[in-house]
C-alpha cells in the first residue's frame, strides 16, 4: 500500500507538471476586423444614381466595385515578428446596397503591438492558377475568367454618358494576370494594442482608377494596354488607412 501511493503521487506530480507546462504553451489570441468604406475622393460614393465627372468632364456612374485582396501581413513593433493570415484571399464588393464592406483576421497573439498592415490587391500566382479555391476564391462569385484560369483583381462597371446620351455606355473594367498583382504597405503613426478584439478602417477611393482616361476612346478595360493603365492608376492610392479611426 505504501509503495502504491508513492507511485501515485509520483505520477501524480508528473501529470500536474504536464498539464502546467501545457497551460503555458497556450497563447491568447485575438481578432482584427478590416473595414472598408467606398469613397469618391473625400465623399461616400453614390451608386448609379449620381453622376461623376472625370479630370475629361466625362458624366459617368459607378454601377459595380470589387477587388481581390490577399497575403494579410501584420508586424509586431517589439519583436518585428511577422504574423501572416494562412490561406488570405479575401474580396470586398461595393453596390447600391453596400457601401461598405469587412473581414476578420483570427488567431493574432494577443501580445502583439501591430507597426506595419501589409497586403496584396490581387491573387498571388499560385493561388491565382489553382484549383483550390480557398479563402474568398470561389469561382462562382463574379470574379473568375470565364475564357481562362485565374481571377479578376479589380472590377469596377459602370456607364459613360457622351454629350447629350441619356442611356449611357457601358463601363467595364475587369483587371487580372500576375503584371497587376501589387503587395502594399502601411506603416501605422501609433500601434495597435492586440489586448482585445480590434478594428481598422480602411477607405477605398473609385477614382483612382479612372486617372486621366478618356473614355470616349473606349469603355472596355481588360487585359491590354488600356487594362495595364487602370491597374497602374490604382496601384498606389486606391486604399488608405483611416488613422483617426483605428478602435
Amino acid at each position: 500500500m505504501k509503495n502504491f501511493l508513492i507511485r501515485f503521487s509520483f505520477w501524480f506530480v508528473v501529470l500536474c507538471g504536464i498539464i502546467a507546462c501545457s497551460t503555458d504553451d497556450v497563447i491568447e489570441t485575438k481578432s482584427l476586423t478590416f473595414n472598408f468604406t467606398i469613397k469618391a475622393d473625400l465623399e461616400d460614393m453614390v451608386f448609379e444614381s449620381k453622376k461623376y465627372l472625370t479630370p475629361f468632364n466625362q458624366q459617368i456612374t459607378f454601377e459595380r466595385f470589387s477587388i481581390y485582396l490577399s497575403n494579410v501581413a501584420l508586424r509586431d513593433l517589439e519583436t518585428n515578428e511577422v504574423y501572416k493570415e494562412v490561406d488570405s484571399y479575401h474580396l470586398i464588393s461595393f453596390d447600391s446596397e453596400n457601401g461598405t464592406a469587412s473581414f476578420t483576421i483570427d488567431q493574432i497573439p494577443a501580445s502583439y503591438q501591430i507597426s506595419e498592415i501589409k497586403m496584396a490587391i490581387g491573387v498571388d500566382a499560385e493561388a491565382n492558377t489553382s484549383i483550390d479555391h480557398v479563402g474568398d476564391l470561389d469561382p462562382t462569385n463574379g470574379m473568375a475568367w470565364d475564357w481562362n484560369t485565374g481571377y479578376k483583381f479589380f472590377l469596377m462597371e459602370g456607364r459613360y454618358f457622351a454629350e447629350e446620351d441619356p442611356v449611357g455606355e457601358e463601363i467595364k473594367m475587369h483587371i487580372g494576370m500576375d503584371k497587376n498583382y501589387f503587395e502594399k504597405g502601411w506603416l501605422l503613426d501609433a500601434p495597435i494594442f492586440m489586448l482585445q478584439d480590434r478594428s481598422i478602417d480602411f477607405h477605398v477611393n473609385g477614382y483612382v482608377p479612372i486617372g486621366t482616361i478618356d473614355f470616349s476612346e473606349g469603355t472596355v478595360f481588360m487585359n491590354d494596354e488600356r487594362g495595364d493603365e487602370v491597374a497602374q492608376n490604382y496601384k498606389e492610392g486606391l486604399l488608405e488607412v483611416e488613422e483617426t479611426s483605428r478602435k
